[in-house]
C-alpha cells in the first residue's frame, strides 16, 4: 500500500538532479513529491532541470540569510534586496527575495514546502520576504530553472524556489555562531535551536532562531563617491549641502556659510568640490537587523490511511539603517525675509539638515503564515489532499526624524511666521550651517512613521494516482482545484500625504484555478530507449479582474541507459500585475538617474543643445527625485519558455547540461530612469513620452522631478546554458566531492515598446538591474573524515562592460572571484565546532561608471570584505 511522505531527498550536490532511490522497508514503495510536478512520482526523475541544495550544502557555507545563500547561484542575478550587500530596496527595506535568471522578484515564485508565501516588507510588497524562513529549519531548497505555471500558477516565469522544511527529527539541535569583519566591525550573532519528536503516530518539530546583524559603514571602505576624469578616480559629493544653497534671481548659484562659529550672513558661488557632501560618511554597507522566528511542523496519521498535518511561522524583524540628514523641498524666499543675507529674492534648495540628529530610518515586520493539510488514500491507491494556507504580513517603518515640507515653507514666509520666541509659526534661519534654532528645529521636524501589510488565503483540493495501464507502464495523473485571494495596503503617514510624497495603496486580488496533470510511460525497457515519458499539464485561471488564461507544460525524459538521460521542456506561463504595479499610488524617492546631456557627444549632445542645456553642463548629484507608484491600466505579461538537456550519471560521477530561452510578451516594466532620459534624447520624436516624463529648472536646466510606472512592454528575452558537475570518491579514510555549476549567458535583451530599439544587456552590468556577465561560475570541494571535515568554494563572475559606457577605469568591469572556507571539527559524537572565512582574500568591489552605491554594483558584489566567523553545534 502506497503511502504519502514528505521524504527529506538531503541532494548532497548542487547538480545532483537525478539520483537513485531506495526503497523504504520492508520493501514499500513510496511515493514522492518532486518539485515541478503534482504527480507523487516513485523516482526522482524529472523533465524540467532542477538544481537542489541540501541542509550539508546550507552548512558549509556558513551564511545566515537564504537570499544571499540563493543570490550567490549562477542562475540568479540583478536586484533582490540583498541584505549583505545592498542597504535598500524599493520592494520594502532590508526585505530578502530571489531574482532567479536576473527577470525580476516578481517573475520568480517562492513556496514553502510547496504552498505559496505570503509577501513581505512594510506595506503592498510583491515578494515574500526571506527572512521569515530560518535556514537551521530548511532540509533542502529546489530551484526549478524553467516556468512553471501550468503547475503553480500565475509568478513562475523565471522559476520556482520551494524551500522544504525538516521533518522526522528526533533529538534536538542547538546552534550558535558568532562573527565578524576583519574591519571589526559587521558583527553577527546567531542562535538556532531545533527539537522534534517522531513517534508511532507522526512527528512533530519546533524551532527558534535568531539573529543580530550588526552595523558596516561605507566609509569604512569607501572614502568617498567617485566618478572618473582625465586623472583617475575624485570625488565627487552630493549637491545637497550643509548650511543649505540657492539660486539668486540673477541666476547665480550660492552656497552658505559652512563653518560652525562662523558669520551666519556670508555666502559664495557654489562649487561641488569645495561645497559638497561626502554621503558614504552616512550609509551602511548592508542592513543592520535583528530577527526572531518561531517555527512548529507537526504530522499526525489519524490512521493508515489518513494524515493531519501543519506548519506554522512566527516571525519578526527589526532592521534600521543610518540614513544621510534630511533635506527638504526647494521654497521660493522673498529677498525681506528677515534671515536672508543676499539682498535678492531665492530659491533655497538642496539643504542638508545636520542640525537635527542624524536620523535612523527604521523598520519592523511581523508576518505569520499558516498552512493545515489532511491527506488520504482511497482504495484503489488514489491520493488526496486539501489544504488551507494563510499569510499576513505586517510592518511599520520611517525615519526618527523628517522635515515637514509645509513647515518648512512656513517658517520662511514672512506673512506667516514671527520671530517672537513664544511665536506658533517661528522664523527660521536656515541660511548657513548651525544657524537653525531649537525652537525652529521642533517646529518643522516629526517622527514619520508609515504603516501596511500583505495577506493571502487559499483553499486547494488535489488528487493524484495512476489512471491507466499501457504496455510501458501506468498514465500517472493529478488534478486540482484553487482558490487564491490576496491583498495589500499601505498607510502613509498624515504629513507625508499632506506633503504629496506618497499615497495611499489598497488593493486586492482573486483568482480560481483548476489543472492536469498527466504522466504517460510511451517505451521502456528497449534499446537506446530504456524508459521514455511524456509529461503533459494545463491550467486554467480565472482572475476577477483580468481575462481568463490557460497555460500549458509538455516535458519529455528519453533515457537512453542507466547513466544517460535526454530531457525537454516547452511551457506558457503568465504574470498577472502586482497589487503596486496596478493599484500603487505615486511614492517619491530620490533614486540614481544619470543625465546623458553631461559629457554628451553625437546625436545626444544636439538634442540636448536643442532643450537649452549647455555644452559645458555637468550634474548636479547622482539622484533625481523620481515619482514611481503603479498604472490601473497595466495588463498580465505572457511567456514562452523552453529547455532541453542532458543528465549522465554513474556511481561516482553525474553531470548535467541544459539550454534554456525564456520569451516575455507585454512585459511588465519600469523603464529605469536613466534609459528613459537616454532614449529620450537619443530621439525626442520616437520616445516623446519618456521626454514628457521628466522636468528641468528653466535656469539651472538640472532635472527636479521625474516619473516612471508600469507598462506593457514590447518583449524581454534571455537564454543561456547551465552546466552541473558532480564528483566524488575516496583516498584512504578520507572521502570527498566536487560540485562544480556555471551558466553561460546567452542572451539577455529587452525592448521598451513596438518600435523601441532593444536594448543589448548580454555581457553589461547596469546600475539598477545587476550584472548579466556571460559567465558566471560556483565551485566548492569537500574532503571528510572521521572527526573533521573541510569544505572550499570559489565563486566567479565574468567580466562585463558598462552599460552606459564611462572611462577607461569605469567602462569595464574585470570578473571577480570569491573564495571561502570552513573546517569543522567532530568533538564528540555531540559536539561540532566549525571555523569560517568568507572572502578569504578581501576582495574589494571594482569600480563602476554607473555604480548604485558604494561606488559598485551591490547587487552583485561584496561591499563588506573579509569575515570569519565561529560556530558551535551540539546535539543532545
Amino acid at each position: 500500500m502506497f503511502k504519502l511522505s514528505k521524504l527529506s531527498l538531503g541532494i548532497l550536490a548542487i547538480s545532483a538532479n537525478v539520483i537513485a532511490f531506495n526503497s523504504a522497508a520492508e520493501d514499500a514503495i513510496e511515493r514522492i513529491s518532486i518539485t515541478g510536478s503534482k504527480i507523487q512520482k516513485i523516482d526522482l526523475e524529472s523533465a524540467s532541470p532542477i538544481t537542489s541544495l541540501s541542509a550539508d550544502d546550507l552548512a558549509i557555507t556558513g551564511i545566515s540569510n537564504l537570499e544571499e545563500v540563493l543570490q550567490s547561484l549562477t542562475v540568479s542575478a540583478g536586484p533582490a534586496g540583498n541584505s549583505t550587500n545592498a542597504y535598500w530596496t524599493s520592494n520594502g527595506y532590508a526585505t530578502a527575495q530571489v531574482n532567479l535568471r536576473g527577470l525580476g522578484i516578481k517573475r520568480t515564485l517562492v513556496l514553502l514546502n510547496g504552498q505559496r508565501l505570503v509577501a513581505g516588507g512594510t506595506g503592498a510588497n510583491d515578494s515574500p520576504d526571506l527572512n521569515m524562513i530560518p535556514m537551521g529549519l530548511v532540509e533542502r531548497i529546489d530551484i526549478l530553472k524553467d516556468g512553471a505555471s501550468a503547475i503553480y500558477g500565475a509568478d513562475a516565469v523565471a522559476g520556482v524556489v520551494n524551500i522544504i522544511t525538516k521533518s522526522g527529527v528526533d533529538g534536538a539541535k542547538l546552534i550558535a555562531k558568532i562573527g565578524q569583519s576583519s574591519k571589526k566591525d559587521a558583527e553577527h550573532a546567531e542562535l538556532n535551536f531545533i527539537i522534534g519528536h517522531s513517534f508511532e503516530t507522526g512527528s512533530a518539530v519546533f524551532n527558534i532562531n535568531y539573529v543580530d546583524n550588526g552595523h558596516a559603514m561605507q566609509s569604512r571602505r569607501n572614502k568617498c563617491p567617485l566618478r572618473e576624469s582625465d586623472d583617475g578616480l575624485d570625488c565627487i559629493y552630493s549637491g545637497t549641502t550643509i548650511g543649505g544653497r540657492a539660486q539668486l534671481a540673477d541666476g547665480q548659484e550660492v552656497q552658505f556659510n559652512q563653518n560652525v562659529g562662523s558669520s551666519g550672513n556670508t555666502f559664495e558661488p557654489y562649487n561641488n568640490k569645495l561645497h559638497g557632501y561626502n554621503w558614504f560618511e552616512s550609509l551602511n554597507s548592508y542592513s543592520p537587523m535583528q530577527r526572531l522566528n518561531l517555527s512548529t511542523f507537526f504530522e499526525y496519521n489519524l490512521n493508515e490511511n489518513l494524515q493531519l498535518n501543519s506548519g506554522v511561522i512566527v516571525a519578526n524583524r527589526r532592521s534600521s539603517q543610518i540614513v544621510t540628514p534630511r533635506g527638504f523641498r526647494a521654497v521660493n524666499v522673498s529677498k525681506d525675509f528677515i534671515y536672508n543675507p543676499t539682498g535678492q529674492d531665492l530659491t533655497l534648495k538642496n539643504r542638508r539638515n545636520i542640525e537635527v540628529d542624524n536620523p535612523e530610518f527604521f523598520q519592523e515586520t511581523n508576518t505569520l503564515q499558516l498552512n493545515l493539510g489532511v491527506t488520504g488514500e482511497l482504495k484503489n491507491s488514489w491520493l488526496w489532499q486539501a489544504h488551507y494556507n494563510y499569510g499576513r504580513n505586517t510592518g511599520r517603518d520611517g525615519w526618527s526624524y523628517d522635515m515637514d515640507d509645509m513647515r518648512v515653507a512656513n517658517s520662511l514666509d514672512s506673512e506667516l511666521c514671527s520671530i517672537d520666541p513664544s511665536a506658533e509659526i517661528p522664523c527660521g534661519d536656515f541660511f548657513g550651517v548651525g544657524e537653525l534654532s531649537q525652537q525652529v528645529i521642533d517646529y518643522v521636524t516629526y517622527r514619520r512613521e508609515g504603516t501596511g501589510g500583505n495577506q493571502l488565503q487559499s483553499m486547494s483540493a488535489e488528487l493524484s494516482g495512476d489512471l491507466i495501464s499501457l504496455p510501458f507502464g501506468d498514465v500517472a495523473f493529478a488534478a486540482g482545484i484553487i482558490q487564491r485571494k490576496e491583498k495589500g495596503w499601505r498607510n502613509p503617514d498624515p504629513v507625508v500625504l499632506r506633503n504629496q510624497e506618497e499615497d495611499a495603496i489598497s488593493g486586492d486580488s482573486e483568482v480560481k484555478e483548476a489543472f492536469i496533470e498527466f504522466s504517460v510511460p510511451l517505451l521502456s525497457d528497449l534499446a537506446f530507449a530504456q524508459d521514455v515519458k511524456l509529461d503533459m499539464a494545463t491550467r486554467y485561471s480565472d482572475y476577477r479582474d483580468f481575462e481568463a488564461e490557460t497555460t500549458y507544460k509538455l516535458g519529455l525524459t528519453w533515457r537512453l541507459n542507466d547513466s544517460f538521460m535526454l530531457r525537454g521542456v516547452r511551457s506558457s506561463a503568465f504574470r498577472t500585475p502586482t497589487i503596486t504595479e496596478q493599484f500603487g499610488g505615486t511614492n517619491t524617492e530620490n533614486l540614481l538617474t544619470i543625465d546623458p546631456c553631461a559629457q554628451a557627444t553625437g546625436a545626444i549632445l544636439i538634442n540636448c543643445r536643442a532643450d537649452g542645456v549647455p555644452d559645458n553642463f555637468v550634474q548636479d548629484g547622482s539622484t533625481i527625485r523620481t515619482g514611481v507608484g503603479g498604472n490601473p491600466d497595466v495588463a498580465p505579461e505572457k511567456a514562452h519558455t523552453f529547455t532541453m538537456g542532458a543528465v549522465y550519471q554513474s556511481e561516482n560521477v553525474s553531470a548535467t547540461v541544459d539550454y534554456f530561452n525564456i520569451d516575455i510578451d507585454d512585459a511588465i516594466n519600469s523603464v529605469a530612469g536613466t534609459n528613459m532620459l537616454r532614449l529620450c534624447y537619443t530621439d525626442p520624436i520616437a520616445y516623446r513620452d519618456f521626454c514628457n516624463s521628466f522636468t528641468r529648472d528653466d535656469k539651472s536646466k538640472q532635472i527636479i522631478s521625474l516619473e516612471k510606472r508600469p507598462m506593457n512592454a514590447a518583449k524581454d528575452q534571455t537564454a543561456g546554458i547551465d552546466l552541473n558537475l558532480q564528483v566524488r570518491g575516496a583516498f584512504s579514510d578520507i572521502n570527498w566531492h566536487l560540485n562544480w555549476e556555471t551558466t553561460r549567458l546567452l542572451k539577455h535583451e529587452n525592448t521598451a515598446f513596438d518600435g523601441a530599439e532593444t536594448e543589448m544587456l548580454l555581457g553589461k552590468i547596469t546600475s539598477d538591474r545587476g550584472s548579466f556577465a556571460k559567465w558566471k561560475s560556483q565551485l566548492t570541494a569537500g574532503v571528510k573524515a572521521a572527526n573533521w571535515q573541510a569544505a572550499y568554494s570559489v565563486q566567479y563572475i565574468g567580466k562585463a562592460d558598462d552599460e552606459n559606457g564611462g572611462g577607461e577605469i569605469g567602462r569595464t568591469v574585470e570578473s571577480v572571484m570569491y573564495h571561502d572556507t570552513q573546517v569543522q571539527y567532530f568533538w564528540s559524537d555531540s559536539l561540532t565546532l566549525a571555523l569560517g572565512i568568507d572572502n578569504i582574500f578581501d576582495k574589494k568591489a571594482p569600480f563602476l561608471t554607473s555604480w548604485n552605491d558604494a561606488n559598485t554594483d551591490v547587487f552583485t558584489y561584496d561591499t563588506v570584505g573579509r569575515r570569519g566567523y565561529l560556530k558551535v553545534i551540539f546535539d543532545f
